[in-house]
C-alpha cells in the first residue's frame, strides 16, 4: 500500500515576523561583536607570564586586540 504526503505551500512571512527575525539577527550580531571587543580588551590586558601560559607573544596579542570587533 502507498502512501501519498500532501505538502502544502509555504505561506510568505508576515511583515511582524520578517522585522523579529531581522531584528534578532541584529541582536545577535551585536553580541558577537561586544563579546568579540572584550575578549580583545581582556587578551591585551594579560601580562607577559600569562601571555606565555596560553602561548601567544605580546606582539601576537596586541595584534588581535586591534582588529575591528566585525573582523573574526
Amino acid at each position: 500500500m502507498s502512501q501519498s504526503f500532501v505538502q502544502e505551500p509555504r505561506r510568505a512571512s508576515s511583515p511582524v515576523q520578517t522585522s523579529q527575525h531581522i531584528l534578532s539577527n541584529w541582536t545577535h550580531a551585536i553580541e558577537i561583536w561586544l563579546n568579540r571587543r572584550r575578549g580583545r580588551q581582556e587578551l591585551s590586558s594579560l601580562d607577559d607570564r600569562l601571555l606565555d601560559d596560553i602561548g601567544i607573544s605580546r606582539e601576537d596579542a596586541l595584534w588581535k586586540a586591534r582588529k575591528p570587533f566585525w573582523r573574526p
